[in-house]
């Protein structure tokens, strides 16, 4: 994997927050670094298994994080982070929505029933 002024670890993990898990964080950074590359060389790159390699390429595929560029060899590259940064944000803001609206609907149902609501956890 990358050592970038001893900072790589560091970029890693930061991508890890945002859902991925440890080896496609990896993929991740090395394609953002290097570009378009093909999955033979990037297990080299990241760091992560050869045997492993094609699995978080199709995960990250799946996440649309990646997109193949060429099938045969298999030559792939990361999507925009600015673009994966601003869809993740998007989601967890519908998330937050959806609970801000549950706990609404929670604090009505207290406001008619004081005497007979209990919050159990």
């Amino acid at each position: 994997m990358f050592e970038l002024n001893g900072h790589s670890r560091e970029i890693v993990e930061k991508f890890r927050t945002f859902g991925l898990c440890e080896y496609e964080s990896r993929v991740y950074f090395a394609l953002q670094v290097c570009g378009k590359t093909r999955a033979g060389d990037l297990w080299k790159k990241s760091g992560v298994a050869q045997s492993r390699i094609y699995y978080t390429i199709q995960c990250l595929t799946m996440k649309g994080l990646v997109e193949i560029t060429q099938d045969h060899p298999l030559e792939v590259r990361a999507k925009s982070f600015v673009r994966f940064a601003n869809e993740f944000m998007n989601e967890r803001k519908c998330v937050l929505r959806e609970m801000e609206e549950m706990i609404e609907e929670y604090r009505e149902v207290v406001r008619r029933n004081r005497d007979f609501v209990r919050v159990v956890v």
